[in-house]
């Protein structure tokens, strides 16, 4: 048999071999068989070997492409974290005005954001977290505007980081001594830059939002 033939005068080729009478097809023929054993059980290069060996403790990129983008802020003495979606912008802070007989500790009352009026909360009040100890002067508070249920939240930041990845198996559990109301609110923790921070489920922190103006 020659090297190929298959290729030559095979069913590739001009099909000139004699053993096509027998065999119908170069695939059920012994010569082509035999070729196709000896590819499989040939010595492989070292440099193939080290390729293979990369490529599978290369990270996942089905697993990088499924990561999310949250946006991480601090409350009091808390790292929280939203997911980057929802936001609208990041503003400098304005006077609150207060509503008579509906303003409590989780509505603070009406901003003005860019001349329009919107509901301005309190996350600190919401999850009931403890103001920090040793602020950092310096450090200016900011609004964060987030949009969801056909609707605009503001509320106040004392600092915001930025935006950061996570996957599904960042996510740690929220740990038991958490506050019961940051739980209720919280997914879970993720690490962010070096900092354990609460990522919070935003349905639920809207929902809140809104049963706080009844």
């Amino acid at each position: 048999m020659k090297k190929y033939c298959w290729n030559k005068i095979g069913i590739r080729g001009d099909r000139s071999c004699p053993e096509l009478a027998k065999h119908t097809h170069c695939r059920n023929c012994p010569d082509y068989e035999s070729t196709g054993r000896n590819l499989f059980d040939r010595e492989q290069p070292e440099i193939r070997l080290e390729e293979a060996a990369r490529l599978i403790a290369e990270p996942d990129r089905k697993e990088e492409s499924k990561k999310q983008t949250c946006l991480a802020f601090r409350i009091g003495s808390e790292w929280l974290a939203l997911p980057a979606g929802i936001f609208i912008e990041i503003t400098r802070t304005r006077p609150i005005r207060n509503v008579p007989h509906r303003s409590n500790n989780v509505f603070l009352g009406l901003v003005s954001i860019r001349g329009d009026i919107q509901l301005c909360f309190s996350m600190e009040g919401l999850l009931g977290v403890q103001p920090e100890e040793n602020p950092v002067s310096g450090i200016l508070k900011r609004f964060c505007v987030i949009s969801g249920n056909n609707r605009k939240w503001v509320f106040p930041a004392d600092e915001v980081y930025g935006l950061g990845a996570y996957a599904e198996r960042d996510i740690q559990p929220v740990p038991v001594t958490v506050a019961k109301t940051m739980q209720k609110y919280s997914t879970g923790i993720i690490a962010f830059n070096n900092r354990q921070t609460g990522l919070l489920t935003p349905e639920l922190v809207m929902a809140a939002f809104e049963r706080s103006l009844s």
